[in-house]
């Protein structure tokens, strides 16, 4: 480690340390604000390094990352679950690591000290109670934990249809058709991939409902966007099935009594989902996708409908 990088350790370091003694005297807004502003510098250093991090070199760079990761003082568990993840890497495995494999994280907000699966009773390093421990889970639901507001997972679904279709408006089906690159995907192929996952969600809403703590098996909905026999011929007819569906769905869980939101699913690779977390999963995975269509709209359409994000057209994460 260089000067600079030990700089920069030491004023992060200075900062957790600031944020936990205004939390201890009671200044919980300003506890607030630093912990978002350490959030914010990790969030951006990332952000200026993600060119060179591609689908080929991720394996190297998770390899040289562990190397960095075992010289600190993690525990033994995450450290030997990250090369259960470098061997499935290595080993050219397409699916992601399952839940068995990879347990949810939980991290102790006084000391650092990670648990898989739960937290303990209280932390082996600072003593801890449970809820000083911040729980990570592999999915989008924007702060991982469950929500709480069905009302605002629901206008988030509709908003992100009447998004999709403003990003769209205007343009012809040429220009939707049209690819960066050979294996990246057009705007009509982010449409299909909307359709793909609407269904994908009837689907789980329907054996949750019908079945108790039905299988949720992991799907590889990504690889579909490009089948053109699974969707409408038009761009333009795919999202109107889109939408029609997204309309019926959200009316369908507006209808439901709340408790029912509630009930859960056994994903393979996400553990144990509520109807509700599975709505806001879907929900904020396309909030991932709609800049990368806003993006190839500013370079085959040539305008704007809305304002920009400035985000460039990247791989695909996927719904599954």
């Amino acid at each position: 480690m260089n000067n600079q990088q030990a700089e920069e350790n030491n004023a992060i370091a200075c900062l957790v340390a600031l944020a936990e003694r205004f939390a201890d005297e009671g200044w919980l807004n300003l506890n607030k604000l630093i912990e978002a502003a350490i959030y914010a510098k990790a969030r951006r250093a990332g952000w200026h390094f993600r060119p060179p991090v591609t689908g080929e070199t991720m394996l190297a760079e998770l390899e040289a990352s562990l190397q960095i990761l075992k010289q600190h003082d993690l525990t033994p568990e995450l450290i030997a679950a990250l090369e259960t993840g470098q061997r499935a890497l290595a080993e050219g495995r397409q699916a992601d690591l399952l839940i068995q494999e990879a347990p949810d994280a939980f991290v102790c907000r006084t000391c650092g000290y990670v648990a898989l699966g739960s937290a303990p009773a209280h932390c082996p390093d600072c003593g801890s109670w449970p809820g000083r421990f911040r729980k990570f889970v592999a999915i989008f639901n924007g702060d991982n934990i469950e929500p709480i507001n069905p009302a605002q997972v629901l206008a988030l679904l509709g908003q992100n249809a009447e998004d999709l279709e403003r990003l769209v408006d205007g343009l012809s089906e040429e220009e939707m058709t049209q690819k960066p690159e050979a294996n990246v995907w057009s705007i009509r192929d982010y449409v299909a991939h909307f359709y793909d996952t609407q269904e994908l969600l009837d689907t789980r809403i329907d054996l949750m409902l019908n079945h108790d703590i039905p299988q949720l098996n992991a799907v590889p909905v990504y690889a579909f966007a490009t089948n053109a026999q699974r969707h409408p011929q038009t761009t333009r007819a795919v999202l109107a099935e889109f939408r029609d569906r997204r309309a019926r769905c959200i009316a369908r869980l507006e209808s439901l009594p709340l408790k029912d939101l509630w009930r859960t699913g056994q994903h393979s690779e996400f553990g144990q989902l509520t109807i509700l977390r599975q709505t806001a999963y879907m929900a904020y995975h396309e909030q991932t996708h709609l800049p990368q269509v806003e993006a190839l709209r500013r370079q085959f359409g040539g305008t704007e409908r809305g304002g920009s994000t400035g985000l460039p057209v990247e791989g695909n994460t996927s719904a599954r």
